[in-house]
């Protein structure tokens, strides 16, 4: 399958709770809205009623040694490659407007990908899936070309 992003996710620490860490369902929430968001964005406000229902990840679930929990998902999108659909930049910027700091990365081939959420799950993590996970292959990336993300990010007012 290929896949055309990896996140990673941590929150702040003023989000975090006394044990020093995010509840779990909290982190799970705010995962969730932030892929609702950017499904809106591409999709409209009815994406879930799409044939697709948005964009596939995979996720894999993470203690810092602090005890922050982060994540770490490798994501598709159904019509095309999603680093060409959205802005990288502007996703960035509302997951760190939000929660915390984000990094959202172009695979450099689908190699890469295949020990990405592995890794994790060695280290005793958990990995969950989209419910679409799936339902529908991706379309595959032309490594050769690079999107312009320059073109894709609005300017703020």
């Amino acid at each position: 399958m290929p896949w055309h992003q990896f996140w990673t996710l941590t929150f702040r620490r003023s989000e975090t709770g006394r044990n020093g860490g995010v509840h779990e369902e909290k982190a799970d929430k705010a995962f969730r809205f932030f892929v609702s968001c950017i499904n809106t964005e591409l999709y409209g406000k009815s994406w879930g009623r799409h044939w697709h229902r948005g964009i596939q990840w995979a996720r894999g679930q993470e203690f810092h040694r602090d005890g922050r929990i982060h994540f770490h998902a490798i994501v598709a999108a159904p019509d095309d490659d999603l680093s060409r659909r959205m802005s990288r930049h502007r996703w960035k910027e509302f997951w760190y407007q939000e929660f915390g700091i984000a990094r959202l990365e172009i695979p450099r081939s689908q190699h890469d990908i295949s020990g990405y959420l592995s890794k994790y799950v060695s280290k005793g993590g958990t990995v969950d899936f989209s419910k679409n996970f799936g339902a529908w292959q991706p379309p595959r990336i032309d490594y050769t070309a690079r999107p312009e993300q320059h073109g894709l990010i609005q300017p703020t007012k």
